[in-house]
């Protein structure tokens, strides 16, 4: 495995929506968000407790809100959403904060 080129513009962006419905399956909903994530054109892992995303923060934090609009589209009467950055200078690709350092066959597709 490659480690990806430094570009200054991308993030990693994780985030957990939980939503509350009257009645329903909450995961079935969360499926809706996960969809919009799908959607979206971005390399992206979903996790048991998160969903994790790279690219660049504002397109990133546009599809955290339109994952958050299809779980309120999908009967959720509200959503929690937790979300977590992870920015880096060229200077951190040799500490301990590289991701790329963690790299498994499960999180292949953030690098290269």
């Amino acid at each position: 495995m490659t480690t990806p080129a430094f570009n200054p513009s991308h993030v990693y962006l994780a985030f957990q929506v939980i939503p509350r419905l009257r009645e329903g399956n909450n995961f079935e909903v969360v499926d809706k968000a996960i969809a919009v994530v799908k959607a979206a054109g971005v390399p992206f892992q979903v996790g048991a407790m998160e969903t994790t995303m790279r690219g660049e923060l504002d397109h990133l934090l546009s599809v955290v809100k339109d994952a958050q609009q299809a779980c309120m589209d999908a009967g959720a009467v509200e959503v929690i959403t937790n979300i977590k950055i992870h920015n880096r200078s060229p200077e951190a690709t040799d500490t301990f904060c590289t991701y790329e350092r963690g790299v498994t066959s499960a999180n292949y597709m953030f690098v290269g």
